[in-house]
Formats: structure tokens, sequence, C-alpha cells
């Protein structure tokens, strides 16, 4: 640091202030940094630590832009797939929204153009990106389906015969497939799978993985190990959504066969994103519907304890996940602790247990008693592991906390809301969270609190120093449990606490060719070879795949249909399946098969539904199904050509598909960031595009490609030109129309002749000038939107 940073620093703090961290003294680069991640250090820190890493924000900021906060944690960063694809640049998130093709370009704060990355800069970065590929060991051996079946059932004949009917097995088939997970991404995704198999047992024994076949990609699960029947395990069946059978499969049919049921594998990464959500997780865990009833099944008096000041408490304001003062209570349990807290709506009056610390009124009566609003508690299970639960201040069981009082901040893609299971599993990665008590000074030194109040206070609540060393003590029996089921407490999995990596990579994952491929079981070669055979809407479904991924929750809609045309295998249509509005294409496959789901009410908001801001709100919440509630899916656009590559001349074809109603905008960017407004068009009816249908464009007249390079198309669902503009702000927003060409419009003229020229036809010369952003549709009140890039070759 500077001389002069040193000596503001100083100043500040001689006024109680502190100076903003510097970004490379929050985050410095490792000891060992090679020259590649010193170059990429270099251009993050410079460019977008300002925004994206926690400690070293700009001013004004509270919190990192998107919940990414790690942008200097290089090595992190480098197994994060959410951002890194690891020998890939151009697909890579990191790269592609600080690369020529992402609109806004990044940093979003910039309004000059030496502002923004240099080519070297943004070379720097490919080439760390590009080079962490090569650290890689040799590629994975693909294991089919039919590989997977064989091995279990391998395992299985060789268990003792009175064990077979309660053997399941988890399967990481699918990540161990994929070349985009690391091995080192593959081991954490494997430790997320055995830490939520130990989170969702009453077993005091905790569960090891040991592998059982030469791939290590399945997990045999006794179900006795972890204190489940096989009722428990079909609660999973029912909604299970990728269940096959087969008349050709001679091991499928064994397996099924002795282990008494139809689906004895389930997917790893499936289990990780549907188990800890509840409804779900409570029934897994067989957790009652009132807190009351909790305290019964573990044997617990919380206001007897209060009571007889045999709690330890603290209180504080910002607590990383409460938006208003949050108090913390342990209570002892046989098996370890239960950490309870109370949480409010806001901090006055009695919300405010500095002024009132002696809530609930149950306990001490109603003189001095807080006034919360719900709670959410953490307890050991006897294998050392954690449980959680979330409720009103009425005792009442609840799925999903209210974002105005509680939110989900680690899940940056997510809604915010906390989901009870994954959410605190993610938060509490490390145990419970420390943080310093305010309450004790202040109500101890309160002398318009009666003696006997303060009294009280002086006993339940005990100081920062000792509520560290409970928190302390419970952090590290939690360290212990993990080690104990040979797991390393600071393991990660695509940079996220392991559970909710591996929830992430499926419920975000976006399905494209390769993915698809996999997940059926079979090579890409296999799958292109037996697509010409699908028939017409199958095979258009298929042909997106290669150039407009689509979302987890319509691949898991579509995959039935295109199973049973591609494989020998049969789908297991699941009992519970969750309606969700589909794309075009998606409707298309699934049209006059079994395998639809009942299409959403008819009432049902365009919108997503509104998020619970009350504990009451909370209370009547629908059902939180994780892939309608990431961002991916919510964008609900998608944007493809009608061919992947085209040569200069050649006519093309955009195509979109909304899934909600969308009052669209269509841009188009060349790689030289010059662009034009395809649509809207004043020749053109600028209406809503209905949810479920598909708009080709241009509907009549051509699309011509001009010259060599990469065209970018830029689809953009909004709802006002407020929203508009700032999404197309570093975008010319002339026509693209060859008829538009004003007088005096130098511009024009260069920006038509290099991008996509529209041509309607003759009986549009006439047309005025100028495409407007007519988007004032109340469809969609936030912009959704998807871009496609296509490449020009000159032969």
């Amino acid at each position: 640091m500077s001389t002069k940073h040193i000596l503001g620093a100083a100043v500040l703090a001689a006024f109680g202030w502190a100076a903003p961290a510097l970004a490379n003294d929050v985050m410095p680069l490792p000891a060992d940094a090679t020259d590649m991640e010193k170059e990429a250090y270099a251009m993050l820190d410079k460019h977008c630590a300002r925004c994206h890493q926690d400690g070293a924000l700009k001013e004004g900021l509270p919190k990192a832009k998107s919940g990414f906060g790690h942008v200097l944690d290089i090595r992190r960063l480098a197994q994060d797939t959410k951002f890194v694809i690891q020998g890939q640049p151009t697909g890579s998130k990191l790269y592609d929204v600080i690369g020529q093709y992402s609109f806004p370009a990044m940093p979003d704060d910039c309004t000059t153009a030496d502002c923004f990355p240099t080519q070297a800069e943004m070379m720097a970065v490919s080439t760390w990106i590009t080079e962490l590929a090569n650290q890689a060991p040799p590629p994975r051996e693909f294991v089919p389906l039919t590989k997977m079946f064989e091995m279990a059932q391998l395992d299985l004949a060789k268990q003792p015969t009175n064990r077979r009917d309660r053997i399941r097995y988890l399967s990481l088939r699918p990540l161990h497939n994929d070349t985009d997970v690391t091995t080192e991404n593959l081991e954490g995704y494997k430790s997320a799978a055995v830490k939520l198999v130990n989170a969702l047992s009453w077993n005091p024994i905790p569960y090891k993985f040991e592998p059982v076949d030469e791939y290590g990609i399945l997990m045999r699960i006794y179900l006795p190990e972890i204190a489940w029947e096989p009722e428990t395990w079909h609660r999973l069946e029912a909604q299970y959504p990728y269940a096959v059978e087969s008349a050709t499969d001679p091991h499928l049919t064994q397996l099924q066969h002795m282990s008494g049921t139809a689906v004895p594998i389930i997917r790893a990464d499936w289990f990780a994103a549907t188990a800890p959500v509840s409804p779900l997780y409570y029934d897994l865990l067989g957790l009652p519907d009132t807190v009351a009833g909790l305290e019964d099944l573990l044997n617990l008096d919380m206001i007897a304890n209060i009571r007889n000041q045999q709690v330890i408490r603290a209180g504080f304001q910002n607590s990383g996940v409460s938006t208003n003062n949050r108090l913390i209570e342990r209570h002892a349990l046989n098996s370890g602790f239960f950490w309870t807290s109370y949480d409010f709506a806001g901090s006055k009056g009695r919300q405010s247990f500095f002024q009132y610390p002696l809530g609930p009124k149950e306990a001490f009566g109603e003189t001095h008693a807080f006034l919360h609003d719900g709670g959410e508690s953490i307890f050991t299970l006897p294998n050392g592991f954690h449980a959680y639960y979330l409720n009103t201040a009425e005792g009442e069981r609840l799925d999903v906390g209210p974002t105005s009082i509680v939110r989900d901040d680690d899940y940056s893609d997510g809604t915010g809301e906390v989901v009870n299971g994954i959410s605190c599993i993610s938060c509490h990665s490390k145990g419970i969270r420390l943080n310093e008590d305010r309450v004790r000074d202040v109500a101890i030194n309160d002398f318009s609190l009666p003696a006997e109040a303060r009294q009280v206070v002086d006993q339940i609540y005990p100081g920062q120093d000792e509520v560290a060393k409970y928190l302390e003590a419970d952090t590290q029996q939690f360290f212990g449990a993990m080690r104990s089921a040979g797991l390393d407490p600071e393991i990660t999995a695509g940079g996220l606490e392991p559970i909710r990596g591996l929830f992430v990579y499926h419920v975000d994952r976006f399905i494209n060719f390769a993915q698809a491929a996999n997940e059926l079981g079979m090579s890409e070669d296999m799958l292109r070879q037996r697509a010409a055979f699908v028939g017409h809407d199958m095979a258009s479904l298929i042909m997106r795949l290669d150039q407009s991924p689509i979302a987890r929750d319509e691949w898991t809609a579509a995959y039935p249909a295109i199973l049973e045309k591609v494989t020998e295998y049969r789908p297991l249509v699941p009992q519970h399946r969750f309606a969700a509005d589909l794309s075009h294409s998606v409707q298309k496959v699934l049209a006059d098969t079994p395998y639809a789901a009942p299409p959403p009410p008819a009432h049902k908001p365009v919108a997503p539904a509104p998020q619970p801001t009350s504990y009451a709100d909370a209370t009547k919440a629908p059902d939180y199904v994780p892939t309608q509630h990431s961002a991916p899916a919510q964008s609900h656009l998608t944007v493809y050509t009608d061919k992947p590559s085209y040569t200069v001349g050649e006519g093309m074809k955009i195509i979109v598909e909304p899934r909600h109603d969308c009052r669209l905008t269509l841009i188009n960017i060349d790689d030289q960031k010059r662009s034009c407004v395809l649509y809207p068009h004043p020749a053109l009816p600028d209406e809503v595009i209905p949810g479920g249908s598909q708009y080709v464009f241009p509907p009549r007249g051509s699309l011509k490609t001009q010259y060599v390079g990469v065209e970018t198309i830029l689809a953009i669902c909004n709802g006002g030109h407020e929203a508009i503009s700032k999404e197309v702000r570093d975008t010319s927003q002339v026509s693209c129309d060859v008829s538009h060409n004003q007088s005096g419009a130098a511009q024009y003229k260069e920006v038509v002749n290099e991008v996509l020229a529209l041509d309607l036809g003759s009986d549009d010369k006439a047309t005025l000038s100028g495409a407007t952003y007519r988007a004032v549709s109340t469809h969609n009140p936030t912009v959704a939107k998807a871009q496609i890039s296509a490449h020009v070759t000159a032969h």
C-alpha cells in the first residue's frame, strides 16, 4: 500500500471510520500462483473486483452484485462451473459477460471505451481458462446406462440374500461422463451425496462411501444403516423422473427383481436437488408439523429451559440471513445441541429484544417479552450431522421463509427464498455461524429494567466470549462428524458448499446435445444416428439442443418421450409430476404421448408467483420447485437459428420460443459490436407473442448474411422502454431494414452493410424509417433475454 493510502487510512481511523479494503488485500494471489494466474488475476482485480469481491466492493455497494463475490479467489473460480468451463473461454460465463458478444457489456459501470478490458486483458483470461484444461487428468471412460445397470446388479448379487430388498444405489454416472466436470468437482459432488445421506439419517453411526464398481460411480445404501424404511425411499421414487424399465436389459430386470423395487438407482444430482427441499426434506426425516411436535421428538422443553436459565443467548442486528434483528438461543440435547433463532419483521417496539430481552411471553410473561415473527432451528442428529426446521411464531412448520425477513443470498441464481433444507445446509456449511452479541451490554445496563429482569439477562446472555466458546465447540463437533464419515469439512463442489454445488449442477445446468446424450445413456454419435429416425418434431428439438440448450425443467418433461424413441429402455412415469409452462418445441415432442404433465392452471399469473413477504404469506405459498425458481429457468425464453452456421449471402431464419407471453425485441450485433433493430418493425404487427408458441423471423421477406464473422441475435421479452434501453444501451439501435436508409445518416449504411440485412419486400419501401421500442406490455414486468451466435463463413 502506498504512503498516500496509509495516511488516508490513518485519518479515517482517527474519526472512527475504516477505509475500504483493497481487493488484493482481501483476497491475495496464492503464493505459488502461475504467470497465467497472475495475469488473469490482475485483469479481474482491475475490472471486476469492485462489484464481485466481498470485502473490496466499491463505495455504496452493500453486497456483491448477483451474489457473486469471489472473483479474485482464483483457485475456487477455476472450479466454479457456473463461471468457468475449463478449456473453454467462450461458453464460460466469466469470459462471455466481459467478451464482445455480451450485452450490456461488463463492467456495467463503464461509460467510456477506455474503461473496458483491452484485448490483451481479455486474452489473459482466455489463456488462463484454456490452460486449465491442460491441468486436467486424461478423460474418464464413458459409462452407458447398460454398464451401470450391469455393475449394480453384479454388486447386489454379492450381498446377503436377506439384505438385498433393502439395498439401494445413488449414481454419479452423469457427472462422471460429463467432460466439463473436473476431477476435483467430481470428488466434491461425491462428498455432497455422502453428506446429504448423513443429513437425512437418524442412525448414530455415520454413513461412509465404499466403492462398489471400477469407476466409483455407484453408492450402495443399506437402508437400515440410515434408519430408512423402503417406504422412505419410495417417497423419492414417486417423484423421480428418470426411472426406466426394459424388456431387453437382463441386468436391469434382475436388479429390480432382487431389490424389490422398480427404482433401485437414483441419480445423485437429482437427489441433491430434491431431497433437501421441503416439504420432502421434512418427510424424509419424519419431522412433525409443529415445533411442539419437534420438541416431543427430541425430548426437549424449550420454555422450561428458558425459565430455568439453561440456555445460551446472543442477539445482533445483521446476521447475514435475517433482514432485521435476530436472536439465537442454544439448548442442550442428548445428541449435542439445538440452536434456534427468533426472527423479526422489524426492529421497533416489541420487535426489539434490546428493549424487551426476555421473550417469548410464555417464559417470563408479557411485560419484558419481545414479539417475534418466526424462526429457524438447527439441531444435531444422532450421527452428529445437522437437521433444520423453519417455523412461524405460533410454531407452525414452514417450507419457505418470507424474503422480507430472511434471505438466502448464497445462491446467486435463486430468488432469495430461504428453503428449509438446502438453504440452511448451504448457509451453515461450516456449522454454526458466529456473530457478535450486542444484547448483554445494552440490556444489563438498562436500569429501566427491574433488577430481577437484569439478573435473568445476566444468566442467559453470557456475553460474546462465552457464546463464542459454545459456537466453536459445536462447530468442531460438526467437523468431527464429517470426518467420521470420511469427509473433508473444507471440501467444495463447483466452488460452493458441496450439497449446494450438486444442487446447482442439476437445477441450473442447461442441457445441450452432449449432456442430453449423456443423460440418455449413449454417446453423441449414437444419438445423432438415431435422431434421424425419431420424426420431424423430435428431430427439431434435438437440433435445437445443438444451438440453444434447454432448461432442466423442460428437459425433464421431454426426457421420457425422447428416451422411448432413441433407446431400448422405456420410461417409468413418476406418480407426482410438476406442471410447467413449456416452450413450443417441447410441447410438440410431448403431444399425443402419455408423458405430458397436466398444464398449469389457467389462472396462473404470467410472471413468477410473488415471493412471500410475511410468515403468514409463507404458510400459504405453493410448493417450491427448484427448477422453476432458478434465474436460468425464469428467463423462459429461447432463441435459435434454422442452422448453426451460414455462408455469406445465405438466408437466415430466427426462431423464438417464449414460455410466457412476450413483447419481443430482436437486436442483431456483429463481431464489431455494430448493431441494428430487427424487430419491432413498422411493417410488422407488434403484438404479444403467446407463451408456448413459436415465432419465426422474418415472417416474410428475407434476412441475409452479409460478411464473414459472427452474428449474435439478442432476443428480449420486456415490459417497458426503460428496461429495454438498459439492456441494449451499448448498441447503435438503428433499424436493420435496407429500405430505412435516411439521407445524412452516415452510420446507417456502415451498420446495415455489416450486420444482417432485412428485406421484407417491395411493398414495404414506403414504410417510415426507424424502428421504435414499443415495449409497454404488462405481460412481462421484467426483462427476460436470450441470445444465440451464428458463424458466417465464405464457403
